[in-house]
């Protein structure tokens, strides 16, 4: 049995526990506009997950009633966050605080496995989250990837505690909740998975090598178990509602034969097996690139490796190759991709402490003479740096401003005066015209989606439903050349927007009327 003199202590203080706590609130609440200091988060991604959440609390059931492409336990948090309030995403807010504060707590535990950082380190913990979670890839708020990487650095965890303080293999009780979080991942986004399936080629290889089958047969049943616990209700309420066939179909058969994206193939990623490794390591270095925080995190993290201890390098090194390739190679499996794929390999920024950590303890030792005026400077400096990237991040043109700023409130006083309205948003996905109107779709394909071009059903029934004059309102966005004869035009109106890219534009919308 290993043993690491430094972290006889693995327990984090209560100091140690508030402050990678605190700042995950204190950031959650500054850079998502699901929080209360904003009027509503206006992004496509996050109002289609809330629609769906909204719509099972009123025995909707996803896939068969409304239509949406990602898994279907995404929608039951969002449904646990409408039962605190239908009006706005105070419930996401508080799952994004959590999930947060998940992740700040298991980083700093993953610090104290390779190194005893000295106390005034605690100052980076803010900084670290706030760039984390201040990336342009995070958008506003909402999405799969920032909900489910912490569960990544959880896992990350139980394998890196078994090397510095086990025999490399999880404890039982750590395959029960590999097993689990596996299963979460796999019913919110199942290509999230390469984690996981690295961790269990991982812990396959060294039990082989030892020849282990005992403990690997304990760690199996177990972690199979923990899968099992959370995909049984899953498959229970789709089965209770008759809809596996709707859960198979979208989650599943649509997603991985329909979906498809539009980026340009090259010559790399047109030869098999080769654009299997082109394709993820060129979608990692450009995202790297185009979003300089993530970039260096992800740098400092492989830089992180030079600085385990050598008696825990190998494995370590190991498990991080083997995870992280086939994260990769798992979340981008296509040659085209949307830019907060990338965002599921937060996860492992943990590591990226580590070198930060050691540099600082060495500064410590440098300047002995007069030391509490050198921490205390470097911890306030560091708090300043975090204060500029909270400032700095791209939503706070949002902060504090009434609803009435965003079109989707201005245009429910107009839904709002025909009584129970149908709507529809047209070409244009869910931006929370249905929440900000307080109604639910009436029909199951409620907004565009990226599978329009290879799956017509969802055109066919909408333009359907429009000749037959079935909606009161629909709603659709500038580019959208819409000539129907029995709907009129009645507002049209652009809002201030900054996109992902961090860049200003403006978001327009069309509010046609039924004649």
């Amino acid at each position: 049995m290993q043993t690491h003199g430094l972290n006889v202590k693995d327990k984090l203080t209560k100091t140690e526990l508030a402050i990678p706590v605190i700042s995950a609130i204190v950031t959650i609440t500054v850079v998502s506009t699901c929080s209360p200091l904003y009027p509503f988060n206006p992004w496509d991604d996050a109002n289609c997950f809330f629609t769906l959440g909204r719509g099972i609390i009123h025995g909707l059931v996803p896939y068969r009633d409304l239509y949406e492409q990602k898994g279907p336990l995404l929608y039951f948090i969002y449904a646990l966050a409408a039962l605190i309030t239908e009006k706005s995403f105070i419930g996401a807010w508080i799952v994004e605080c959590i999930m947060a504060s998940l992740f700040a707590v298991f980083s700093w535990k993953i610090v104290k496995l390779f190194t005893e950082p000295p106390k005034f380190a605690a100052a980076l913990v803010p900084l670290f989250i706030g760039l984390t979670y201040s990336t342009r890839l995070f958008n506003f708020g909402g999405n799969a990837e920032e909900l489910c990487f912490p569960l990544l650095t959880i896992a990350l965890y139980f394998g890196l505690k078994s090397i510095v303080k086990g025999d490399g293999l999880p404890s039982k009780k750590e395959a029960l909740f590999c097993g689990l979080i596996t299963s979460a991942l796999f019913w919110i986004k199942y290509t999230f998975i390469g984690f996981m399936a690295g961790f269990c080629l991982y812990i396959l290889i060294l039990s082989i090598k030892r020849k282990d089958f005992k403990k690997l047969w304990a760690l199996v049943w177990r972690f199979i178990a923990g899968f099992v616990i959370l995909s049984v209700p899953v498959l229970l309420y789709f089965a209770a509602n008759g809809a596996l066939d709707s859960l198979w179909e979208a989650y599943f058969y649509n997603n991985i034969f329909l979906y498809h994206s539009g980026e340009a193939k090259t010559l790399l990623s047109s030869i098999p097996v080769i654009r299997n490794i082109y394709i993820p390591l060129y979608a990692v270095c450009k995202m790297s690139i185009k979003y300089p925080k993530f970039g260096a995190l992800l740098l400092l993290t492989f830089a992180s490796l030079f600085f385990i201890e050598k008696k825990y390098r190998k494995k370590t090194v190991f498990l991080f190759l083997i995870t992280f390739f086939l994260s990769i190679g798992l979340t981008f499996t296509k040659n085209s991709f949307i830019y907060y794929y990338v965002y599921i390999l937060a996860g492992y920024f943990s590591l990226a402490l580590i070198p930060l950590c050691k540099g600082l303890a060495f500064i410590k030792k440098s300047f002995r003479q007069n030391p509490g005026f050198m921490q205390g400077l470097i911890s306030g400096v560091l708090i300043i740096f975090y204060g500029v990237t909270l400032l700095l991040n791209k939503n706070t043109y949002l902060i504090f401003e009434k609803k009435e700023f965003l079109a989707q409130f201005r245009y429910a006083d107009t839904i709002n005066q025909t009584p129970d309205a149908r709507i529809l948003t047209y070409d244009v996905m869910d931006s929370g015209f249905y929440t900000a109107a307080g109604l639910l779709p009436q029909n199951r394909f409620f907004c565009y989606l990226n599978i329009e071009s290879s799956y017509p059903a969802i055109l066919e029934e909408q333009n359907r439903l429009i000749e037959a004059g079935f909606f009161d309102y629909i709603v659709t966005s500038y580019s959208c050349t819409c000539d129907w004869d029995n709907y009129v035009l009645v507002r049209e109106e652009a809002d201030t927007y900054v996109d992902y890219t961090g860049e200003k534009a403006l978001d327009g919308y069309r509010l046609y009327k039924r004649a």
